[in-house]
């Protein structure tokens, strides 16, 4: 199976260079091909001006007209994304589907009034694309807050999860070969 990360708006090269040799690595033996494969722009009916953020599922949906099905689709998106009853969200993604989106707006040193800092976004963003791409393959939320599968509210429980798969997390990814 093979990823396709799809960059939405302006997303940093070196990001885009970075993912997919990491996202082959975890995702080993479910995926065995991961790239950028193409870039889109950011659906105007996904904005909502009342809240100045861009509906989640509309991005998504975006993301995945006229893709390949045989695929799992990332979309790296700039923009702040919410779904309704929450403030914002990281990302989203389609449990068991083929879809996930994660949003770099919020994880980024940056929107908190921080000086930039490249490796604490790369670091935030990885553990967000794995998250996501663990609903795709089948994975809840965990409980254990170290998991990478743990939900995240909050940049800080972002920053205190690892980037890696719990053991019971890793064995039903595994399971699911």
């Amino acid at each position: 199976m093979k990823i396709e990360i799809v960059a939405i708006g302006s997303i940093p090269d070196l990001l885009l260079q970075r993912l997919p040799a990491m996202l082959i690595e975890t995702f080993k033996p479910l995926a065995d091909e991961c790239g950028v494969t193409t870039r889109k722009s950011i659906p105007s009916t996904a904005f909502d001006a009342q809240r100045r953020q861009y509906r989640a599922e509309s991005v998504l949906r975006h993301l995945l007209f006229g893709a390949d099905r045989d695929n799992v689709i990332l979309g790296i998106v700039g923009v702040d994304l919410y779904v309704p009853k929450l403030n914002f969200v990281f990302g989203l993604s389609q449990l068991l589907g083929r879809g996930a989106l994660v949003s770099i707006h919020r994880l980024n040193p940056s929107f908190y009034g921080q000086a930039p800092d490249f490796e604490l976004l790369w670091n935030r963003t990885r553990k967000e694309a794995i998250h996501e791409l663990g609903h795709v393959f089948g994975l809840n939320h965990c409980d254990d807050p170290k998991c990478v599968m743990n939900f995240s509210n909050s940049i800080l429980e972002v920053d205190r999860k690892s980037s890696h798969f719990c053991s019971r997390c890793r064995a039903k990814l595994l399971h699911r070969f």
